[in-house]
């Protein structure tokens, strides 16, 4: 016979760690790093060139800044809800006792941000 599928607080709970690492890292290091910062500021040369070519690289600089900071930002956002249900569901699996017979559905429903 099968054994139960059991829930490991510890591992869970290293899980929730990792993730608020993770984040705090999106916010503190990509973009807002002592170096350059990845935002919609970011220079690869300075501002106010008057040749056409250094003025598009100063533009595309900024836009590829402004890109990253914004796909950082939507990252974090999903790091964070993920978490936060994580956080939210723990309930759930100290209180079943085989984990594989939880109904999903209900699960689903009752933790939409865990889908």
């Amino acid at each position: 016979m099968a054994e139960n599928v059991t829930f490991d607080e510890a591992k869970y709970n290293k899980l929730i760690t990792v993730l608020d690492e993770l984040e705090d890292g999106l916010v503190h290091y990509a973009t807002q790093s002592d170096t350059v910062p990845l935002d919609a500021d970011f220079q690869v040369q300075s501002d106010g060139q008057g040749w056409q070519a250094a003025v598009n690289l100063v533009s595309k600089g900024k836009g590829f800044g402004g890109s990253v900071d914004q796909q950082n930002e939507s990252l974090r956002q999903g790091i964070v809800k993920f978490r936060n249900a994580l956080v939210a569901a723990k309930g759930i699996f100290k209180d079943t006792d085989d984990l594989a017979t939880y109904d999903i559905g209900r699960f689903v429903i009752e933790y939409p941000d865990f889908n």
